[in-house]
């Protein structure tokens, strides 16, 4: 059991005692403002001979402007009533000019147990109606946030509290969202074809950018044009996977397979390839049920590539290496970006496409600079401009034959914004993630919605073709989560806030976790050490070797045996007490098995014209891409 799923039963037993039900059973705007104006809090309960009990938050503020004096405010006043039914009814309100979203709440309470009673239904039906004097517009996080403070806040103050209030709260989403997808997966069809909305043949662009802090985009938009403008027309989450790790590996597998690192057993860097054959990716799922689907990838990480490449593989598969003279990775995002652009305008309209773009110069930066160093914020300019040109090929491909993509954009952690370590603990920081879906029609313009976690891009990817998510996935459609989506309001700032205030709420796990988390990190980062420096002796040694120096060759040859022994040896062992680790910390597919140190995945550069026909048909043949990335003849990047 992952320590996620702890923090769910924490959660749970909260609604079980009733101070869940409270929190659900709120009603409230999700809304955003960047005016000044205070408000408070407060909560009432009262007590019957039959105990039962209320609460009911209230709020007031007060504003001198003569501008804030001419805006409209909305109070939601909720009314109680029982329905046998429990469906929840979802109204919404629209204040000067402003796009909201109320919806209801609905909680269950208990039963009591010597009576035997069934459960009752709860329902909040909301009620809009202008307030005599301004009031304060409720931020997102204090929608959810003033009504749990007003509850665990004691009346007189302690010398310390058993559960901070970040922490209650993220156990009460957890548990929440815990209980609707576990709804979701059983109350999902069991044909493998599902319904999707009819946009033609589907093509379906999912873009990785690695350690990307969404904050870091929110705070400096005059970096990141494209970015907020693909926010702007897209639902977005800002998210977190507090309760998991936040080393790359593991996340990136979540991603492509839709099961958490503590189900798949992947606890660090090092490419393990009996994983995909237990959880095959995205890619392999798709490539089994219809291998007419044209899948490509393309990335700048060889374990990226490897995950990619495991099972039945993708159709087109390109690897960039780091490139000469370029150790902050920004020349490889670019060639990302540009083979990215190629494979957009080659992909045909008659066919399934699924495109997937890694991107892990803004990562390197976190790493070598720190996560909010000038350098880290160039890498993120330079990612932008690589965005805004995927974009266009997009367009353009979309007005050329009238289809449509589907977009997605993913990190798989955030970065700590001083240089060190980078990621891999709890900080919220390191645990802030966030995900992106784009289609007119399908997505919310403008939205938020904070229940999509990276865990769902594989399912909404198969939704999208017509096919159901694994039974053992862990991750639902986004889709099915429509229901709640909000729209902040109707300009870039309430959208910008919306956002920032959702990252402001989330912090770190509870302490148990935290500490469990970072000792499973530490363990689990040096079997991939050791990987490392014998990957990087070998290396050396073979290059001696390929200079055929006389003597020194052939001895540097020799020498790696000895030093492949010997690292094969530290690695197992290392990785033995790793998996032990990893297994007593949450980590349900943790083995020590097979005892082997896996191979370094390599991959030819430039890729092979054969592996890639139609990229070199559109740069031979006046394709639309704007600079060819195959010499005519050949498969070699154009400089």
């Amino acid at each position: 059991m992952s320590y996620a799923n702890n923090i769910g039963r924490v959660g749970a037993l909260a609604v079980t005692l009733g101070v869940g039900w409270a929190v659900a059973s709120a009603s409230g705007v999700a809304y955003a403002d960047n005016g000044d104006s205070s408000s408070s809090s407060e909560s009432s309960s009262s007590t019957s001979s039959s105990s039962s009990s209320s609460s009911s938050p209230s709020s007031s503020s007060s504003d001198d402007s003569a501008s804030s004096a001419s805006d409209k405010s909305v109070a939601a006043d909720p009314d109680d009533s029982q329905a046998a039914d429990g469906d929840a009814e979802d109204q919404a309100a629209e204040d000067s000019g402003h796009r909201r979203t109320t919806k209801a709440s609905q909680a269950e309470a208990a039963s009591d147990d010597d009576d035997n009673e069934s459960a009752e239904s709860v329902i909040d039906k909301d009620g809009a109606e202008p307030d005599a004097a301004p009031t304060e517009r409720p931020t997102v996080s204090k929608v959810v946030s003033e009504p749990v403070s007003s509850l665990v806040t004691p009346k007189q103050p302690s010398p310390a509290t058993p559960l901070q209030g970040s922490t209650f709260l993220a156990s009460l989403a957890a548990a929440r969202d815990e209980l609707e997808r576990n709804t979701l997966r059983r109350t999902a069809a069991t044909t493998e074809e599902a319904d999707v909305l009819d946009v033609g043949t589907p093509n379906v662009l999912v873009i990785g950018v690695d350690g990307t802090n969404l904050s870091r985009v929110l705070a400096h938009p005059e970096l990141t044009t494209n970015f907020f403008k693909l926010i702007q027309g897209s639902t977005t989450a800002a998210s977190t996977i507090v309760g998991h790790t936040t080393i790359s590996n593991p996340s990136w597998t979540s991603i492509l397979t839709g099961a958490w690192g503590e189900k798949t057993g992947v606890i660090n860097n090092v490419f393990t390839p009996w994983t995909y054959s237990k959880w095959p990716t995205v890619f392999t799922q798709l490539e089994t049920l219809n291998p007419a689907i044209e899948t490509t990838s393309i990335a700048n990480w060889n374990v990226i590539s490897a995950i990619a490449a495991s099972g039945l593989g993708v159709d087109n598969l390109v690897n960039v290496p780091e490139q000469e003279d370029d150790p902050r990775w920004l020349e490889a995002d670019d060639l990302v970006g540009e083979y990215t652009e190629a494979a957009i305008a080659a992909a045909g309209a008659d066919v399934a496409n699924l495109i997937f773009s890694y991107f892990v110069g803004v990562d390197e930066n976190g790493h070598l600079f720190g996560g909010d160093s000038p350098e880290y914020l160039e890498a993120l300019a330079n990612f932008d401009e690589n965005l805004g040109a995927i974009m266009a090929a997009v367009e353009d491909w979309e007005d050329l034959t009238g289809e449509q993509w589907t977009i997605m954009m993913v990190t798989d952690h955030g970065h700590q914004p001083q240089k060190g370590f980078g990621h891999g603990f709890q900080s919220p920081d390191e645990t802030s993630t966030f995900v992106i879906a784009n289609s007119p029609g399908l997505f919310t313009e403008g939205g938020v919605n904070l229940k999509y976690s990276i865990i769902d891009v594989t399912p909404t990817v198969m939704h999208l073709f017509g096919y159901q998510p694994a039974e053992d996935s862990d991750g639902v459609s986004l889709t099915d989560l429509d229901d709640s989506t909000v729209l902040p309001g109707d300009n870039d700032a309430l959208l910008r806030k919306a956002l920032q205030d959702a990252i402001a709420m989330y912090g770190y796990p509870d302490i148990a976790t935290n500490i469990a988390l970072s000792v499973r990190t530490i363990v689990a980062t040096i079997p991939y050490y050791v990987d490392n420096i014998v990957n990087g002796i070998t290396s050396g040694l073979q290059s001696l070797a390929d200079q055929e120096i006389f003597l020194i060759s052939p001895l540097a040859q020799l020498a790696i045996i000895p030093v492949d022994i010997v690292g094969d040896i530290a690695y197992i062992a290392t990785n033995i007490v790793a998996q032990i680790v990893a297994r007593l910390t949450g980590v349900e597919g943790a083995s020590i098995f097979p005892l082997e140190r896996p191979t370094t995945p390599t991959f030819p550069w430039p890729p092979e014209e054969s592996s890639m026909p139609d990229l070199v048909a559109v740069a031979c043949t006046e394709g639309r891409v704007s600079s060819a990335l195959f010499s005519c003849g050949a498969a070699a990047v154009a400089v």
